[in-house]
Protein backbone atom coordinates (compact mmCIF):
# COMPACT_ATOMS: atom_id res chain seq x y z
CA UNK A 1 0.00 0.00 0.00
CA UNK A 2 2.81 2.40 1.03
CA UNK A 3 4.88 1.87 -2.08
CA UNK A 4 1.54 2.53 -3.91
CA UNK A 5 0.69 5.50 -2.33
CA UNK A 6 3.78 7.23 -3.13
CA UNK A 7 4.77 5.81 -6.04
CA UNK A 8 5.56 8.74 -9.31
CA UNK A 9 1.97 8.73 -10.77
CA UNK A 10 0.32 9.54 -7.57
CA UNK A 11 2.69 12.68 -6.03
CA UNK A 12 0.27 15.26 -7.95
CA UNK A 13 -2.17 14.30 -5.50
CA UNK A 14 -0.04 15.74 -3.19
CA UNK A 15 -1.12 18.85 -4.72
CA UNK A 16 -4.99 18.18 -4.50
CA UNK A 17 -5.00 16.70 -1.18
CA UNK A 18 -2.31 17.93 1.03
CA UNK A 19 -3.02 15.21 3.38
CA UNK A 20 -2.13 12.86 0.93
CA UNK A 21 0.88 11.07 2.72
CA UNK A 22 -0.56 11.30 5.99
CA UNK A 23 -1.47 7.67 6.89
CA UNK A 24 -3.63 7.37 9.91
CA UNK A 25 -3.78 3.94 11.79
CA UNK A 26 -5.83 2.96 14.42
CA UNK A 27 -3.31 1.35 17.29
CA UNK A 28 -5.19 0.38 20.71
CA UNK A 29 -8.48 -0.13 22.58
CA UNK A 30 -7.38 -3.82 22.80
CA UNK A 31 -8.03 -4.70 26.59
CA UNK A 32 -7.37 -8.73 27.06
CA UNK A 33 -5.68 -8.41 23.63
CA UNK A 34 -1.62 -10.39 23.21
CA UNK A 35 1.37 -8.51 22.26
CA UNK A 36 0.18 -8.49 18.56
CA UNK A 37 0.75 -5.62 16.03
CA UNK A 38 -2.58 -6.73 13.96
CA UNK A 39 -4.24 -6.02 17.32
CA UNK A 40 -2.66 -2.56 18.11
CA UNK A 41 0.86 -3.86 19.67
CA UNK A 42 3.34 -0.92 18.63
CA UNK A 43 6.33 -3.19 17.93
CA UNK A 44 5.72 -2.23 13.95
CA UNK A 45 5.95 1.37 14.20
CA UNK A 46 9.80 2.36 14.27
CA UNK A 47 10.14 0.16 11.04
CA UNK A 48 7.46 1.52 9.37
CA UNK A 49 8.35 4.96 9.94
CA UNK A 50 11.67 4.35 9.09
CA UNK A 51 11.28 2.90 5.89
CA UNK A 52 8.91 5.60 4.53
CA UNK A 53 10.40 8.54 6.23
CA UNK A 54 8.23 10.99 3.00
CA UNK A 55 4.98 9.34 5.13
CA UNK A 56 3.20 10.66 8.37
CA UNK A 57 2.21 8.35 10.48
CA UNK A 58 -0.90 9.18 12.83
CA UNK A 59 -1.52 6.50 15.32
CA UNK A 60 -5.06 6.55 16.26
CA UNK A 61 -5.38 6.63 20.57
CA UNK A 62 -1.90 6.82 21.01
CA UNK A 63 -2.01 2.60 21.52
CA UNK A 64 -3.68 3.08 24.83
CA UNK A 65 -4.48 -0.79 25.58
CA UNK A 66 -7.57 -0.65 27.47
CA UNK A 67 -11.03 -0.27 25.67
CA UNK A 68 -12.42 2.87 26.93
CA UNK A 69 -12.25 1.95 30.52
CA UNK A 70 -8.57 2.63 31.83
CA UNK A 71 -8.48 1.15 35.00
CA UNK A 72 -5.90 -0.97 33.71
CA UNK A 73 -3.75 1.82 33.30
CA UNK A 74 -4.20 2.92 36.69
CA UNK A 75 -3.15 -0.04 37.64
CA UNK A 76 -0.32 -0.21 35.48
CA UNK A 77 0.98 3.29 37.42
CA UNK A 78 0.47 1.94 40.73
CA UNK A 79 2.89 -1.37 39.94
CA UNK A 80 5.52 0.86 40.31
CA UNK A 81 6.77 -0.29 36.97
CA UNK A 82 8.73 1.64 35.00
CA UNK A 83 10.06 2.57 31.26
CA UNK A 84 12.56 4.72 30.82
CA UNK A 85 12.24 6.45 33.77
CA UNK A 86 8.14 6.66 33.91
CA UNK A 87 5.20 4.47 34.76
CA UNK A 88 4.92 1.68 32.14
CA UNK A 89 1.23 2.55 30.64
CA UNK A 90 0.70 -0.91 28.84
CA UNK A 91 1.58 -0.47 25.17
CA UNK A 92 1.30 3.70 25.33
CA UNK A 93 4.48 4.04 26.84
CA UNK A 94 6.32 1.99 24.39
CA UNK A 95 4.73 3.46 21.63
CA UNK A 96 6.23 6.98 23.35
CA UNK A 97 9.51 5.66 23.59
CA UNK A 98 10.40 3.90 20.55
CA UNK A 99 9.27 5.81 18.37
CA UNK A 100 10.26 9.43 19.91
CA UNK A 101 13.21 9.01 17.30
CA UNK A 102 11.30 8.78 14.38
CA UNK A 103 9.68 12.74 13.61
CA UNK A 104 7.02 11.38 11.04
CA UNK A 105 5.25 9.89 13.92
CA UNK A 106 2.15 11.41 15.61
CA UNK A 107 0.11 10.65 18.55
CA UNK A 108 -3.53 10.83 18.53
CA UNK A 109 -5.56 11.54 21.62
CA UNK A 110 -8.86 10.15 20.63
CA UNK A 111 -10.74 8.19 23.09
CA UNK A 112 -7.25 8.42 25.25
CA UNK A 113 -8.38 11.58 25.88
CA UNK A 114 -12.15 10.74 26.55
CA UNK A 115 -11.80 8.14 28.43
CA UNK A 116 -9.13 9.30 31.00
CA UNK A 117 -8.86 13.13 31.80
CA UNK A 118 -13.00 12.75 33.76
CA UNK A 119 -12.63 9.53 35.35
CA UNK A 120 -9.14 8.97 35.70
CA UNK A 121 -7.40 12.34 35.46
CA UNK A 122 -3.95 10.75 37.14
CA UNK A 123 -3.96 8.43 33.80
CA UNK A 124 -4.67 11.48 31.65
CA UNK A 125 -1.74 13.22 33.40
CA UNK A 126 0.93 11.02 32.80
CA UNK A 127 -0.12 10.25 29.07
CA UNK A 128 0.23 13.46 28.05
CA UNK A 129 3.03 14.01 30.08
CA UNK A 130 4.57 10.99 28.56
CA UNK A 131 3.75 12.14 24.90
CA UNK A 132 5.14 15.69 25.67
CA UNK A 133 8.40 14.17 27.35
CA UNK A 134 9.10 11.81 24.59
CA UNK A 135 7.37 13.35 21.37
CA UNK A 136 7.85 16.95 21.99
CA UNK A 137 4.72 19.22 21.58
CA UNK A 138 4.87 19.42 17.85
CA UNK A 139 3.87 15.24 17.33
CA UNK A 140 0.57 15.43 19.65
CA UNK A 141 -2.93 16.13 17.93
CA UNK A 142 -6.32 16.40 19.29
CA UNK A 143 -8.94 13.64 18.32
CA UNK A 144 -12.41 13.35 19.95
CA UNK A 145 -14.14 10.42 18.93
CA UNK A 146 -17.15 12.19 18.80
CA UNK A 147 -19.49 9.59 17.63
CA UNK A 148 -18.70 8.06 21.07
CA UNK A 149 -19.03 10.64 23.44
CA UNK A 150 -20.89 13.09 21.60
CA UNK A 151 -20.38 16.85 20.92
CA UNK A 152 -16.62 17.23 21.75
CA UNK A 153 -17.33 20.55 23.23
CA UNK A 154 -16.52 19.07 27.05
CA UNK A 155 -12.99 17.62 25.90
CA UNK A 156 -12.22 20.89 24.33
CA UNK A 157 -13.09 22.49 27.48
CA UNK A 158 -11.11 20.28 29.46
CA UNK A 159 -7.75 20.00 27.39
CA UNK A 160 -7.94 24.22 28.23
CA UNK A 161 -7.95 23.72 31.82
CA UNK A 162 -6.08 20.15 32.13
CA UNK A 163 -2.74 20.60 33.58
CA UNK A 164 0.02 17.92 34.73
CA UNK A 165 0.62 18.27 38.24
CA UNK A 166 4.25 20.23 39.61
CA UNK A 167 4.63 17.40 41.23
CA UNK A 168 4.84 14.31 38.60
CA UNK A 169 6.47 16.76 36.16
CA UNK A 170 9.16 17.11 38.95
CA UNK A 171 9.25 13.56 39.44
CA UNK A 172 9.23 11.83 35.50
CA UNK A 173 10.57 14.98 34.20
CA UNK A 174 7.26 16.14 32.42
CA UNK A 175 7.26 19.28 30.54
CA UNK A 176 4.34 21.59 31.66
CA UNK A 177 1.03 21.38 29.36
CA UNK A 178 1.12 25.39 28.48
CA UNK A 179 -1.60 27.01 26.59
CA UNK A 180 1.28 27.30 23.70
CA UNK A 181 0.97 23.48 23.63
CA UNK A 182 -2.33 23.25 24.03
CA UNK A 183 -2.96 25.29 20.83
CA UNK A 184 -0.75 23.15 18.58
CA UNK A 185 -2.66 19.62 20.35
CA UNK A 186 -6.12 21.11 19.53
CA UNK A 187 -5.13 22.42 15.66
CA UNK A 188 -1.85 23.81 14.93
CA UNK A 189 -0.54 20.47 14.49
CA UNK A 190 -3.03 18.94 12.57
CA UNK A 191 -2.89 22.53 10.38
CA UNK A 192 1.00 21.60 9.86
CA UNK A 193 0.08 18.32 8.66
CA UNK A 194 -2.67 18.98 5.95
CA UNK A 195 -0.70 22.56 4.90
CA UNK A 196 -3.56 24.45 6.59
CA UNK A 197 -2.16 27.89 7.18
CA UNK A 198 -3.12 30.05 10.07
CA UNK A 199 -5.50 32.05 8.15
CA UNK A 200 -7.71 29.12 7.49
CA UNK A 201 -6.18 28.43 3.54
CA UNK A 202 -4.33 26.11 2.26
CA UNK A 203 -1.03 26.82 1.88
CA UNK A 204 2.21 25.69 -0.30
CA UNK A 205 4.96 26.29 2.54
CA UNK A 206 6.97 23.43 2.29
CA UNK A 207 7.19 23.78 5.91
CA UNK A 208 3.42 23.36 6.42
CA UNK A 209 3.15 26.61 7.68
CA UNK A 210 5.59 26.42 10.46
CA UNK A 211 7.54 30.01 8.82
CA UNK A 212 4.24 31.78 9.36
CA UNK A 213 5.36 33.79 12.69
CA UNK A 214 1.69 33.27 14.16
CA UNK A 215 2.10 29.35 14.18
CA UNK A 216 5.80 29.82 15.56
CA UNK A 217 4.26 31.88 18.39
CA UNK A 218 1.69 28.92 19.20
CA UNK A 219 -1.34 30.84 18.19
CA UNK A 220 -3.04 30.90 15.09
CA UNK A 221 -5.34 33.29 13.00
CA UNK A 222 -8.85 32.28 12.90
CA UNK A 223 -11.55 33.52 10.96
CA UNK A 224 -15.66 32.69 11.08
CA UNK A 225 -16.92 30.45 9.40
CA UNK A 226 -18.20 31.71 5.94
CA UNK A 227 -21.70 32.03 5.42
CA UNK A 228 -22.07 29.84 2.45
CA UNK A 229 -19.95 26.98 3.86
CA UNK A 230 -22.80 24.37 3.42
CA UNK A 231 -23.09 25.75 -0.05
CA UNK A 232 -19.27 24.70 -0.36
CA UNK A 233 -19.57 21.23 1.24
CA UNK A 234 -19.66 18.83 -1.92
CA UNK A 235 -22.82 15.75 -2.28
CA UNK A 236 -20.59 13.18 -1.83
CA UNK A 237 -18.85 14.67 1.11
CA UNK A 238 -22.49 15.10 2.55
CA UNK A 239 -23.12 11.56 2.38
CA UNK A 240 -20.08 10.64 4.02
CA UNK A 241 -20.18 12.88 6.84
CA UNK A 242 -23.86 11.93 7.02
CA UNK A 243 -24.98 15.55 6.65
CA UNK A 244 -28.78 16.13 7.99
CA UNK A 245 -31.07 16.00 4.95
CA UNK A 246 -28.67 14.52 3.12
CA UNK A 247 -28.40 11.19 4.75
CA UNK A 248 -31.06 9.48 6.63
CA UNK A 249 -30.96 5.83 6.15
CA UNK A 250 -27.21 5.77 8.30
CA UNK A 251 -27.67 3.42 11.28
CA UNK A 252 -27.38 6.44 13.67
CA UNK A 253 -30.27 8.06 11.94
CA UNK A 254 -32.73 4.85 11.75
CA UNK A 255 -31.94 4.22 15.55
CA UNK A 256 -32.59 8.05 16.24
CA UNK A 257 -36.12 7.97 14.81
CA UNK A 258 -37.06 4.68 16.66
CA UNK A 259 -35.91 6.37 19.93
CA UNK A 260 -37.78 9.37 19.16
CA UNK A 261 -40.97 7.17 17.81
CA UNK A 262 -41.26 5.54 21.12
CA UNK A 263 -41.51 8.84 22.78
CA UNK A 264 -38.12 9.27 23.94
CA UNK A 265 -37.65 13.11 25.59
CA UNK A 266 -34.84 14.45 27.21
CA UNK A 267 -35.52 15.39 31.28
CA UNK A 268 -32.75 17.87 31.66
CA UNK A 269 -32.71 16.81 34.89
CA UNK A 270 -29.22 17.14 36.29
CA UNK A 271 -28.36 14.41 38.92
CA UNK A 272 -25.95 14.15 41.99
CA UNK A 273 -25.06 16.17 45.25
CA UNK A 274 -25.16 20.38 44.65
CA UNK A 275 -22.18 21.60 47.43
CA UNK A 276 -24.12 24.20 49.59
CA UNK A 277 -22.97 27.19 51.94
CA UNK A 278 -24.01 27.48 55.28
Amino acid sequence: MYEVITAPEYRDELKKHPGFYNICIHKGLSTNALEDPALGFPVDIPKAARDWPMLNFLIYHSCIRPGFWVLNALNDIRSGRLLEGVPEILWSTKFFVDAAPYPNVYAELGTTFASSVITFPSVCAHLLGQALKFFGEDRIVFGSDAVWYGSPQWQIEAMWRFQIPEAMQRQYGYPALTVGAKRKILGLNNAHLYKVGANGHLTDDPDNGRGDPAVKAGRGEYHPVPVNYEALIPESLKRILEFPGTAMNDTLSKLRREYLAQGARPSHTRYGWVRRRG
